[in-house]
Protein backbone atom coordinates (compact mmCIF):
# COMPACT_ATOMS: atom_id res chain seq x y z
CA UNK A 1 0.00 0.00 0.00
CA UNK A 2 1.43 3.51 -0.89
CA UNK A 3 2.53 5.95 2.07
CA UNK A 4 -0.19 8.91 1.35
CA UNK A 5 1.07 12.53 0.11
CA UNK A 6 1.82 15.07 3.08
CA UNK A 7 -1.61 16.89 2.30
CA UNK A 8 -3.69 13.65 1.19
CA UNK A 9 -7.07 14.65 2.29
CA UNK A 10 -6.73 18.47 2.07
CA UNK A 11 -9.39 20.15 -1.12
CA UNK A 12 -8.28 23.12 -2.92
CA UNK A 13 -10.92 25.13 -5.05
CA UNK A 14 -8.94 27.12 -6.88
CA UNK A 15 -10.30 29.77 -8.78
CA UNK A 16 -6.33 32.17 -9.59
CA UNK A 17 -5.23 31.56 -12.79
CA UNK A 18 -1.96 33.33 -14.69
CA UNK A 19 1.04 32.98 -12.80
CA UNK A 20 0.07 34.16 -9.02
CA UNK A 21 -1.67 31.87 -7.31
CA UNK A 22 -1.12 28.70 -9.95
CA UNK A 23 2.56 28.61 -8.84
CA UNK A 24 1.79 27.90 -4.99
CA UNK A 25 -1.19 25.35 -5.39
CA UNK A 26 0.91 23.64 -7.97
CA UNK A 27 3.07 22.50 -4.98
CA UNK A 28 0.52 21.60 -2.84
CA UNK A 29 -0.82 19.55 -5.33
CA UNK A 30 2.93 18.03 -5.78
CA UNK A 31 2.07 16.81 -2.48
CA UNK A 32 -1.08 15.49 -2.59
CA UNK A 33 -3.83 18.01 -2.10
CA UNK A 34 -7.05 17.49 -4.60
CA UNK A 35 -6.72 20.93 -6.09
CA UNK A 36 -9.53 21.70 -8.31
CA UNK A 37 -9.20 24.32 -10.99
CA UNK A 38 -11.92 26.33 -11.47
CA UNK A 39 -11.88 27.91 -14.87
CA UNK A 40 -14.38 29.46 -17.79
CA UNK A 41 -15.80 27.39 -19.89
CA UNK A 42 -14.83 27.63 -23.64
CA UNK A 43 -12.02 29.76 -22.33
CA UNK A 44 -10.15 28.53 -19.26
CA UNK A 45 -6.99 30.13 -17.39
CA UNK A 46 -5.67 32.89 -19.72
CA UNK A 47 -2.15 31.07 -19.75
CA UNK A 48 -3.76 28.03 -21.69
CA UNK A 49 -3.83 30.53 -24.70
CA UNK A 50 -0.20 31.92 -23.87
CA UNK A 51 2.84 29.91 -25.56
CA UNK A 52 5.20 28.54 -26.84
CA UNK A 53 3.30 25.87 -27.87
CA UNK A 54 3.65 22.17 -28.22
CA UNK A 55 0.48 20.19 -30.40
CA UNK A 56 -1.36 23.01 -29.03
CA UNK A 57 -0.20 22.75 -25.38
CA UNK A 58 0.86 25.76 -23.60
CA UNK A 59 3.79 25.40 -22.04
CA UNK A 60 3.29 27.81 -19.53
CA UNK A 61 0.36 26.68 -18.75
CA UNK A 62 1.77 22.95 -18.58
CA UNK A 63 4.71 24.43 -16.01
CA UNK A 64 1.75 25.62 -13.30
CA UNK A 65 -0.90 23.30 -13.78
CA UNK A 66 -0.04 20.07 -12.90
CA UNK A 67 -1.11 17.65 -10.19
CA UNK A 68 -5.08 19.57 -10.68
CA UNK A 69 -8.33 18.69 -11.93
CA UNK A 70 -10.00 21.04 -14.51
CA UNK A 71 -13.91 22.08 -13.47
CA UNK A 72 -15.37 24.29 -15.99
CA UNK A 73 -18.58 26.08 -14.97
CA UNK A 74 -20.47 29.01 -16.58
CA UNK A 75 -20.75 30.97 -13.25
CA UNK A 76 -22.87 33.29 -14.32
CA UNK A 77 -25.96 31.21 -14.20
CA UNK A 78 -27.77 30.50 -11.09
CA UNK A 79 -27.10 26.60 -11.32
CA UNK A 80 -23.17 27.10 -11.93
CA UNK A 81 -23.05 29.31 -8.97
CA UNK A 82 -25.01 26.32 -6.94
CA UNK A 83 -22.86 23.85 -8.37
CA UNK A 84 -19.25 25.61 -6.94
CA UNK A 85 -21.40 26.64 -3.62
CA UNK A 86 -22.11 22.52 -3.01
CA UNK A 87 -17.65 22.05 -4.18
CA UNK A 88 -16.82 24.87 -1.50
CA UNK A 89 -18.84 22.95 0.88
CA UNK A 90 -16.23 20.06 0.54
CA UNK A 91 -13.43 22.00 0.79
CA UNK A 92 -10.80 23.22 3.17
CA UNK A 93 -9.52 26.16 1.09
CA UNK A 94 -10.59 28.60 -1.58
CA UNK A 95 -8.14 30.22 -3.77
CA UNK A 96 -8.20 33.37 -5.81
CA UNK A 97 -6.09 36.08 -7.49
CA UNK A 98 -8.81 38.23 -8.39
CA UNK A 99 -9.33 42.17 -8.37
CA UNK A 100 -11.08 43.05 -5.68
CA UNK A 101 -15.13 42.86 -5.90
CA UNK A 102 -15.50 40.18 -8.19
CA UNK A 103 -16.02 37.31 -5.83
CA UNK A 104 -18.13 39.31 -3.80
CA UNK A 105 -20.34 39.80 -6.99
CA UNK A 106 -20.38 36.14 -7.46
CA UNK A 107 -21.35 35.95 -4.06
CA UNK A 108 -18.13 33.91 -3.18
CA UNK A 109 -16.36 36.99 -1.16
CA UNK A 110 -15.02 35.45 2.05
CA UNK A 111 -17.89 37.51 4.42
CA UNK A 112 -20.38 35.55 2.24
CA UNK A 113 -19.02 31.97 2.63
CA UNK A 114 -17.08 32.37 6.15
CA UNK A 115 -20.62 31.79 8.23
CA UNK A 116 -21.29 29.07 6.38
CA UNK A 117 -18.23 27.48 6.38
CA UNK A 118 -16.05 28.77 9.24
CA UNK A 119 -13.47 26.21 8.93
CA UNK A 120 -12.71 27.46 5.28
CA UNK A 121 -9.46 28.98 4.60
CA UNK A 122 -10.15 31.62 2.26
CA UNK A 123 -6.82 32.62 0.85
CA UNK A 124 -6.08 35.59 -2.14
CA UNK A 125 -3.15 37.42 -3.45
CA UNK A 126 -3.78 40.61 -5.57
CA UNK A 127 -1.44 43.49 -7.00
CA UNK A 128 -1.51 45.57 -4.56
CA UNK A 129 -3.18 44.65 -1.31
CA UNK A 130 -6.30 44.95 1.38
CA UNK A 131 -6.92 48.35 1.24
CA UNK A 132 -5.22 51.51 0.15
CA UNK A 133 -5.39 54.15 -2.59
CA UNK A 134 -4.43 51.37 -5.31
CA UNK A 135 -6.72 48.59 -3.61
CA UNK A 136 -9.50 50.87 -2.85
CA UNK A 137 -10.26 51.80 -6.45
CA UNK A 138 -10.07 48.32 -7.55
CA UNK A 139 -6.89 48.65 -9.41
CA UNK A 140 -5.72 46.60 -11.90
CA UNK A 141 -1.87 44.65 -10.94
CA UNK A 142 0.87 43.06 -12.89
CA UNK A 143 4.05 41.88 -12.17
CA UNK A 144 5.71 44.81 -13.73
CA UNK A 145 3.80 47.58 -12.06
CA UNK A 146 4.55 46.17 -8.70
CA UNK A 147 8.25 45.70 -9.14
CA UNK A 148 8.00 49.43 -10.62
CA UNK A 149 6.52 50.61 -7.32
CA UNK A 150 8.35 48.54 -4.91
CA UNK A 151 11.59 49.80 -6.48
CA UNK A 152 12.96 46.54 -8.51
CA UNK A 153 13.65 49.05 -11.88
CA UNK A 154 17.28 49.76 -12.38
CA UNK A 155 19.10 52.31 -14.03
CA UNK A 156 23.04 51.76 -14.55
CA UNK A 157 22.99 53.89 -17.52
CA UNK A 158 21.22 57.18 -16.68
CA UNK A 159 21.01 58.22 -20.33
CA UNK A 160 18.97 55.18 -20.89
CA UNK A 161 15.20 54.47 -18.91
CA UNK A 162 15.41 52.29 -15.99
CA UNK A 163 14.46 48.75 -16.71
CA UNK A 164 12.79 45.87 -14.19
CA UNK A 165 15.36 43.72 -12.12
CA UNK A 166 14.90 40.85 -10.70
CA UNK A 167 12.41 37.51 -10.81
CA UNK A 168 8.24 38.06 -11.74
CA UNK A 169 6.90 38.66 -8.74
CA UNK A 170 4.08 36.56 -9.31
CA UNK A 171 6.57 33.48 -8.37
CA UNK A 172 7.28 34.85 -4.51
CA UNK A 173 4.10 36.05 -4.58
CA UNK A 174 2.33 32.37 -5.24
CA UNK A 175 4.49 31.12 -2.72
CA UNK A 176 3.75 33.51 -0.44
CA UNK A 177 0.18 32.78 -0.36
CA UNK A 178 1.36 29.28 -0.05
CA UNK A 179 3.12 29.56 2.87
CA UNK A 180 -0.25 31.69 4.24
CA UNK A 181 -2.15 28.80 3.10
CA UNK A 182 -0.05 26.07 5.00
CA UNK A 183 -0.34 28.43 8.34
CA UNK A 184 -3.99 29.03 8.04
CA UNK A 185 -4.45 25.13 8.43
CA UNK A 186 -2.26 24.41 10.74
CA UNK A 187 -4.23 27.26 13.19
CA UNK A 188 -7.19 25.72 12.12
CA UNK A 189 -5.89 22.68 13.74
CA UNK A 190 -5.48 24.04 16.81
CA UNK A 191 -8.46 26.16 17.14
CA UNK A 192 -10.74 24.54 14.38
CA UNK A 193 -11.60 28.06 12.47
CA UNK A 194 -10.64 28.88 9.27
CA UNK A 195 -9.56 32.34 8.47
CA UNK A 196 -8.92 34.84 5.55
CA UNK A 197 -5.12 35.08 4.06
CA UNK A 198 -3.93 38.12 1.55
CA UNK A 199 -1.04 38.49 0.27
CA UNK A 200 0.03 40.98 -3.29
CA UNK A 201 2.68 41.42 -5.35
CA UNK A 202 3.50 44.89 -4.18
CA UNK A 203 4.36 44.16 -0.80
CA UNK A 204 6.14 40.89 -1.89
CA UNK A 205 8.42 42.30 -4.27
CA UNK A 206 9.12 45.40 -1.68
CA UNK A 207 9.56 42.44 1.23
CA UNK A 208 12.41 41.04 -1.35
CA UNK A 209 14.77 44.12 -0.09
CA UNK A 210 14.98 42.31 3.45
CA UNK A 211 18.44 42.44 2.83
CA UNK A 212 19.34 46.29 1.31
CA UNK A 213 15.57 47.63 2.08
CA UNK A 214 16.94 48.29 6.06
CA UNK A 215 20.24 50.63 5.42
CA UNK A 216 17.46 52.57 2.53
CA UNK A 217 14.83 52.98 5.24
CA UNK A 218 17.85 54.07 7.77
CA UNK A 219 20.48 56.03 5.57
CA UNK A 220 20.72 59.16 6.77
CA UNK A 221 21.98 57.03 10.27
CA UNK A 222 24.23 55.20 8.64
CA UNK A 223 27.98 55.23 10.03
CA UNK A 224 29.69 52.75 8.75
CA UNK A 225 30.05 50.69 5.26
CA UNK A 226 32.38 47.50 5.85
CA UNK A 227 31.86 43.61 5.42
CA UNK A 228 30.25 42.14 3.06
CA UNK A 229 28.08 45.11 1.62
CA UNK A 230 31.28 46.88 0.97
CA UNK A 231 32.82 44.25 -0.75
CA UNK A 232 29.97 43.65 -3.36
CA UNK A 233 29.82 47.15 -3.77
CA UNK A 234 33.33 47.09 -5.17
CA UNK A 235 33.76 43.78 -6.98
CA UNK A 236 31.61 43.13 -10.09
CA UNK A 237 29.52 40.28 -9.97
CA UNK A 238 30.79 38.97 -13.14
CA UNK A 239 33.63 38.95 -15.12
CA UNK A 240 34.35 37.35 -18.98
CA UNK A 241 36.35 34.30 -19.57
CA UNK A 242 37.87 32.84 -22.63
CA UNK A 243 34.71 30.72 -23.25
CA UNK A 244 31.62 32.50 -20.87
CA UNK A 245 31.41 33.96 -17.40
CA UNK A 246 32.52 33.44 -14.06
CA UNK A 247 30.59 34.53 -10.71
CA UNK A 248 32.37 36.06 -7.92
CA UNK A 249 30.64 36.37 -4.96
CA UNK A 250 33.09 38.15 -2.26
CA UNK A 251 31.71 37.31 0.98
CA UNK A 252 33.00 35.69 3.82
CA UNK A 253 36.04 37.37 3.96
CA UNK A 254 37.28 40.53 5.97
CA UNK A 255 39.49 41.07 2.94
CA UNK A 256 37.91 40.36 -0.54
CA UNK A 257 40.30 41.70 -2.61
CA UNK A 258 43.05 40.38 -0.83
CA UNK A 259 41.74 36.99 -1.56
CA UNK A 260 41.02 37.33 -4.88
CA UNK A 261 43.84 38.74 -6.43
CA UNK A 262 46.35 36.58 -4.78
CA UNK A 263 43.68 33.53 -5.86
CA UNK A 264 43.96 34.97 -9.42
CA UNK A 265 47.70 34.85 -9.06
CA UNK A 266 47.98 38.82 -9.67
CA UNK A 267 49.65 39.35 -5.72
CA UNK A 268 47.88 40.79 -2.83
CA UNK A 269 46.70 43.60 -4.71
CA UNK A 270 45.28 44.99 -1.06
CA UNK A 271 48.83 46.20 -0.09
CA UNK A 272 48.79 48.82 -2.96
CA UNK A 273 48.18 51.68 -1.58
CA UNK A 274 45.21 52.80 -3.74
CA UNK A 275 43.39 49.21 -3.38
CA UNK A 276 44.69 49.38 0.80
CA UNK A 277 40.89 49.94 2.18
CA UNK A 278 37.27 50.52 0.95
CA UNK A 279 36.81 53.83 0.55
CA UNK A 280 40.65 53.82 -1.62
CA UNK A 281 38.86 50.18 -3.06
CA UNK A 282 35.73 52.43 -3.97
CA UNK A 283 37.47 55.54 -5.50
CA UNK A 284 39.58 53.22 -8.14
CA UNK A 285 37.21 50.31 -8.11
CA UNK A 286 37.30 50.41 -12.37
CA UNK A 287 40.71 50.24 -12.17
CA UNK A 288 40.34 47.16 -9.96
CA UNK A 289 38.04 45.51 -11.63
CA UNK A 290 39.75 46.13 -15.03
CA UNK A 291 42.81 43.73 -14.14
CA UNK A 292 40.75 41.14 -12.67
CA UNK A 293 39.06 41.34 -16.03
CA UNK A 294 42.17 41.24 -18.04
CA UNK A 295 43.29 38.07 -15.50
CA UNK A 296 39.99 36.13 -16.00
CA UNK A 297 39.50 36.52 -19.97
CA UNK A 298 43.15 34.28 -19.78
CA UNK A 299 41.33 30.96 -18.99
CA UNK A 300 38.48 29.20 -19.38
CA UNK A 301 35.19 29.32 -16.66
CA UNK A 302 36.07 25.41 -15.84
CA UNK A 303 39.82 26.43 -15.58
CA UNK A 304 38.96 29.55 -13.16
CA UNK A 305 36.58 27.34 -11.36
CA UNK A 306 38.96 24.63 -10.49
CA UNK A 307 41.97 27.09 -9.48
CA UNK A 308 39.70 29.33 -7.26
CA UNK A 309 37.17 26.80 -5.34
CA UNK A 310 40.14 25.03 -3.61
CA UNK A 311 41.42 28.84 -2.19
CA UNK A 312 37.87 29.65 -0.65
CA UNK A 313 36.93 32.13 -3.47
CA UNK A 314 32.87 31.41 -3.90
CA UNK A 315 32.21 31.94 -7.60
CA UNK A 316 29.93 29.80 -10.26
CA UNK A 317 29.44 29.65 -13.89
CA UNK A 318 26.98 31.95 -15.10
CA UNK A 319 24.66 29.62 -16.97
CA UNK A 320 21.91 30.61 -19.64
CA UNK A 321 18.66 29.07 -18.87
CA UNK A 322 19.31 26.42 -21.45
CA UNK A 323 22.41 25.25 -20.01
CA UNK A 324 21.09 25.34 -16.11
CA UNK A 325 18.38 23.25 -17.35
CA UNK A 326 21.23 20.22 -18.32
CA UNK A 327 22.95 21.39 -14.89
CA UNK A 328 23.88 17.74 -12.98
CA UNK A 329 23.12 19.48 -9.80
CA UNK A 330 19.66 20.78 -10.69
CA UNK A 331 18.98 17.11 -11.72
CA UNK A 332 20.03 15.53 -8.42
CA UNK A 333 17.81 17.93 -6.71
CA UNK A 334 14.48 16.57 -8.74
CA UNK A 335 14.62 19.74 -10.60
CA UNK A 336 13.42 18.60 -14.05
CA UNK A 337 10.72 15.94 -14.41
CA UNK A 338 9.23 14.31 -16.85
CA UNK A 339 5.48 13.70 -17.61
CA UNK A 340 3.69 12.39 -20.11
CA UNK A 341 0.33 14.06 -22.29
CA UNK A 342 -1.67 11.85 -23.18
CA UNK A 343 -1.82 13.34 -27.05
CA UNK A 344 1.39 15.17 -27.41
CA UNK A 345 3.71 13.27 -25.46
CA UNK A 346 6.22 13.61 -23.14
CA UNK A 347 7.13 16.56 -21.53
CA UNK A 348 10.04 17.91 -19.44
CA UNK A 349 8.69 20.48 -16.80
CA UNK A 350 10.47 22.01 -13.84
CA UNK A 351 10.50 19.83 -10.17
CA UNK A 352 9.14 20.79 -6.85
CA UNK A 353 11.64 23.13 -4.90
CA UNK A 354 10.86 21.59 -1.40
CA UNK A 355 11.42 18.29 -0.47
CA UNK A 356 9.78 16.71 2.46
CA UNK A 357 11.45 12.92 2.57
CA UNK A 358 9.14 11.12 4.25
CA UNK A 359 6.61 12.02 2.06
CA UNK A 360 8.09 13.25 -1.14
CA UNK A 361 6.42 15.39 -3.68
CA UNK A 362 5.15 13.14 -6.75
CA UNK A 363 4.10 14.39 -10.53
CA UNK A 364 1.22 12.28 -10.50
CA UNK A 365 -0.58 13.67 -14.06
CA UNK A 366 0.40 16.34 -16.42
CA UNK A 367 -1.59 19.94 -16.29
CA UNK A 368 -5.40 18.95 -17.21
CA UNK A 369 -7.59 19.54 -20.63
CA UNK A 370 -10.38 22.34 -19.43
CA UNK A 371 -13.36 20.91 -17.94
CA UNK A 372 -11.56 17.35 -17.95
CA UNK A 373 -13.10 16.67 -14.72
CA UNK A 374 -15.87 18.43 -14.75
CA UNK A 375 -18.60 16.05 -14.87
CA UNK A 376 -16.13 13.45 -12.44
CA UNK A 377 -16.21 16.16 -9.72
CA UNK A 378 -20.22 16.80 -9.93
CA UNK A 379 -20.47 12.78 -9.88
CA UNK A 380 -18.61 13.20 -6.53
CA UNK A 381 -20.76 15.85 -5.38
CA UNK A 382 -23.95 13.53 -5.94
CA UNK A 383 -25.30 14.79 -9.44
CA UNK A 384 -27.51 12.77 -10.90
CA UNK A 385 -27.66 12.29 -14.92
CA UNK A 386 -30.60 14.41 -14.40
CA UNK A 387 -29.30 17.10 -12.48
CA UNK A 388 -26.19 17.22 -15.45
CA UNK A 389 -28.54 17.30 -17.88
CA UNK A 390 -29.93 20.07 -15.88
CA UNK A 391 -26.94 21.86 -16.20
CA UNK A 392 -26.06 21.55 -20.04
CA UNK A 393 -30.02 22.92 -20.52
CA UNK A 394 -28.77 25.80 -18.68
CA UNK A 395 -25.95 26.57 -20.59
CA UNK A 396 -23.29 25.85 -17.03
CA UNK A 397 -22.26 23.26 -18.01
CA UNK A 398 -19.88 23.60 -21.23
CA UNK A 399 -18.64 19.53 -21.22
CA UNK A 400 -19.99 16.86 -23.22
Amino acid sequence: MSTPSALTGIRIVDFSHVYQGPVGTQILADYGADVIKVERPEAGDWSRRWGPFVHGVSLPYAGLNRNKRSFALNLKSQQGITAIRALIATADVVVHNFRAGVMEKLGLGYEQLATAYPRLVYASSGGWGDHGPSADRARGGHDLMARAEAGWFTQPDPAKPPFPAGMSADYPAGLMLMQGILIALLARSRTGLGQRVTTDLLSVAFHAHSWEGPAAMNATRVTEVSGVSANESIIDKAFATADGYIEISPVFSDNAVRDISVALGLGDLSQQPKFSNHSQQQKHRAELNALLAARFRGRTTAAWLAELEPKGVFCAKVNTLEEAIEDPQLAANGMVVEIEHAKAGTFRLPGTPVRLHGTPPVPRRFAPELGEHTVEILRELGYSDARLAELRQAGALATP
